[in-house]
């Protein structure tokens, strides 16, 4: 649902990729009065073999990216501001990577940066430019039912980025402002750049962890999470050793590919002992994960919202599963899983749906 734009500022979040550009152009069409913005985050100095540093472009903010938002801002004849998030981005989104990590978690930054940067810090910011609506170029919707706004699936659900977004506060939803979300298909995204004359209408998307430099995960791993890497034993349920793994941070729950056994049949990474040094494996079925809690919990409807409908998500692009018991103990959600499902990882998130609409999330332990 987007208002009607007369008189309304818009604070525009420009990455200067397609899917934010054609955001703000259609923002502009509309009649809104736009500022776009681009956010500068954290980058990882690396050092040569002579002592030398030098810095990786957050695929975020790259040089490139900065200079097609500010292009793209003047093609639309808009103010453009470059806005410097460095300092927050390592504090509130590289150290809860690093010290997920350290804690044995499978960390998930996106969702993190949503909620502390993008719709957290990008808010204030709003404030100070004296804009009533923060836009960015997420696949999702902002709808408005009974007279509340909600968050909702995007129409292209292959694209929808809503799991991401659970972890926004409430209060912001009717300032928020998705215009892709509204489209059908990426293709059709691309069909309004291209014809709109837009200078970005062919480039390529980012799928990586951004301030992860040439998507290298391993690297990152060894460079800045100060726990051991050392090689250790694969062991099945009984606690027979199997194989050597790699060093545990390498791995995650549910993981099938890069398990190097002497049995010869398929394995899951079942649990992370971190004390022994020892990666637990088993079948797809000794894999499956029936009972999860939520703690941390943001709610985006009210807690009677939850009902037999309720299924949950537990990964991004992972199917919505059904739930056979969900209920409330103390500040947590406790829930059962009707079929069970193979890596659910703690420290991700789980994600409640009704429909398309999202309910909350939290942080999922086993």
């Amino acid at each position: 649902m987007i208002p009607l734009g007369k008189d309304k500022k818009v604070l525009v979040a420009m990455s200067g990729g397609v899917d934010s550009s054609v955001a703000a152009y259609i923002l502009k069409e509309q009649g809104f009065d736009l500022i776009g913005v681009h956010m500068k985050f954290w980058t990882e100095e690396q050092g040569d073999e002579y002592g030398h540093l030098s810095a990786k472009d957050n695929k975020c903010c790259s040089i490139e990216g900065v200079e097609d938002a500010r292009n793209l801002c003047d093609q639309l004849n808009i103010p453009f501001y470059v806005l410097n998030f460095r300092d927050d981005f390592k504090e509130d989104i590289v150290n809860y990577f690093i010290s997920s990590f350290k804690n044995g978690l499978t960390p998930n930054p996106c969702v993190m940066c949503n909620k502390k940067i993008k719709f957290g810090l990008l808010y204030e910011k709003m404030k100070d430019f004296n804009a009533q609506y923060v836009a960015t170029g997420h696949y999702a919707r902002i709808i408005k039912e009974d007279g509340e706004f909600k968050l909702s699936r995007a129409l292209d659900l292959s694209k929808d980025q809503s799991y991401f977004l659970h972890s926004i506060n409430k209060n912001n939803l009717a300032s928020t402002l998705f215009p892709i979300g509204e489209i059908k298909s990426k293709d059709e995204v691309r069909d309004i750049a291209h014809k709109a004359g837009l200078r970005v209408s062919a480039k390529k998307d980012s799928q990586e962890i951004c301030f992860i430099p040439g998507n290298d995960y391993k690297g990152f791993i060894e460079r800045n999470v100060n726990i051991d890497h050392t090689p250790g034993d694969i062991v099945d349920l009984s606690g027979n050793i199997i194989g050597k793994h790699n060093g545990l941070s390498y791995y995650t729950i549910g993981q099938r590919k890069g398990i190097e056994t002497v049995l010869i049949k398929p394995l899951y990474v079942i649990k992370k002992d971190f004390r022994n040094n020892r990666l637990i494996v088993g079948d797809i079925e000794d894999c499956k994960t029936y009972n999860l809690t939520l703690s941390n919990i943001n709610m985006l409807s009210d807690d009677d919202k939850m009902n037999k409908g309720t299924r949950i998500q537990v990964r991004y692009r992972g199917k919505i599963l059904d739930i056979k018991d969900l209920h409330k103990e103390g500040d947590d959600l406790k829930i059962l899983l009707k079929d069970g499902e193979i890596g659910v990882a703690p420290g991700q998130y789980g994600v409640l749906y009704n429909e398309n609409i999202v309910i909350g999330g939290g942080v999922i332990s086993i």
